[in-house]
C-alpha cells in the first residue's frame, strides 16, 4: 500500500498555484480511495497551528499530522517508519516544499533506507521560490523513482 507525504505544504512556504493545483488532485484521489494521507512540518513557526492549518490541503479527522524538529521526518517522529511498515505501507510517494535539500530530500532518502519504495512528484516538489528542486536526479541515482503527479496512481 502507498502512503502520501506532504511536507511543509503549508500557506508560508507552499505559494506556487500551479504546484497547489497539481498536487490537490492527487490529495483528493487519495482522500476518495480512503489512502493513508501524511502531513508533516518540519517548521518551528507553525507549532502552535492547529491541525488543520498546517498544510493548504486542510488535513482532517483521517490524517496523519506530523511535526519534526528534524528535517527527515523518519528521525523526528518515533517509530514512523515501524507504524507504517505496521500498516503495510510499502511505498512512500512525497512532496512539498524542500530548501534545497531539505526535510523532502533528507525524507525521501530516509524512506528508501527504511525500506519503503520511494516516489518523488518531480512536479509537486519546489524549493522556497517555488521552482522545481535540483536534486530529482540525485534522488533517483539513489534509488527512488521520479514521476510527474499525473502519472502517478496510488495503490491500495
Amino acid at each position: 500500500m502507498d502512503a502520501l507525504l506532504l511536507i511543509d505544504t503549508d500557506d508560508t512556504g507552499f505559494t506556487s498555484d500551479q504546484a497547489i493545483e497539481t498536487l490537490g488532485g492527487i490529495v483528493g484521489r487519495t482522500r476518495a480511495v480512503g489512502g493513508v494521507l501524511i502531513f508533516a512540518s518540519t517548521k518551528d513557526e507553525l507549532t502552535d497551528r492547529e491541525d488543520a492549518e498546517i498544510s493548504v490541503f486542510g488535513p482532517d479527522e483521517e490524517d496523519l499530522v506530523l511535526r519534526s524538529d528534524n528535517p527527515d521526518i523518519f528521525e523526528g517522529v518515533d517509530d514512523l517508519a515501524a507504524g507504517l511498515h505496521d500498516m503495510a505501507v510499502d511505498r512512500i510517494v512525497i512532496a512539498g516544499v524542500d530548501d534545497s535539500p531539505g526535510a523532502v530530500w533528507a525524507s525521501a532518502m530516509a524512506a528508501l533506507v527504511c525500506n519503503f519504495d520511494v516516489i518523488v512528484l518531480s512536479d509537486s516538489v519546489v524549493d522556497a521560490d517555488g521552482n522545481p528542486v535540483t536534486w530529482a536526479a540525485d534522488a533517483e541515482a539513489a534509488g527512488a523513482m521520479v514521476k510527474r503527479t499525473e502519472d502517478t496512481w496510488l495503490r491500495m
